[in-house]
């Protein structure tokens, strides 16, 4: 039972903590809890490093959005913030993203874990903007449902 806690407490840490702090508790010996040798080669510390410094500076993590609106144009920026500002009022529970990838505006609303939470809110959705689609994207952490 105590090597069962005592590994799920270094997963909790190797999720949780920088490299440096994780591979220094691995080496540590705590009396009653026996020893952790660690067999890798040279560069897994950098590896590891490397890892949680791409993940920390990920801005969420990979989900699901409802695009609304997509355009390009003279007119494109205002009738993409119109959108965004009706979804807004009409979704409050729900952000509404506005993002330019030249050359188009795109509008987007939601952030979700998978296919089927994104779907309820896209069926609703399909009324009013019978062009909108369910799609992959960078869904925010605080956002999520």
């Amino acid at each position: 039972m105590k090597l069962f806690l005592t590994f799920g407490l270094i997963l909790f840490s190797l999720y949780n903590h920088a490299q440096p702090i994780i591979i220094n508790q691995l080496k540590q010996n705590e009396p009653g809890w026996g020893t952790v040798i660690l067999q890798s080669q040279a560069d897994i510390e950098t590896i590891i490093d490397k890892h949680i410094s791409v993940n920390q500076k990920a801005k969420g993590i990979p989900g699901y959005r409802i695009q609304v609106y997509f355009g390009s144009g003279n007119d494109a920026k205002n009738q993409a913030n119109k959108i965004r500002t009706e979804l807004r009022n009409a979704f409050p529970s729900f952000e509404a993203y506005l993002t330019y990838e030249e050359p188009f505006f795109k509008v987007k609303i939601g952030d979700f874990r998978n296919k089927v939470e994104a779907y309820k809110l896209f069926k609703i959705i399909q009324q009013s903007y019978p062009s909108a689609f369910i799609v992959e994207d960078i869904v925010s952490y605080e956002n999520l449902p």
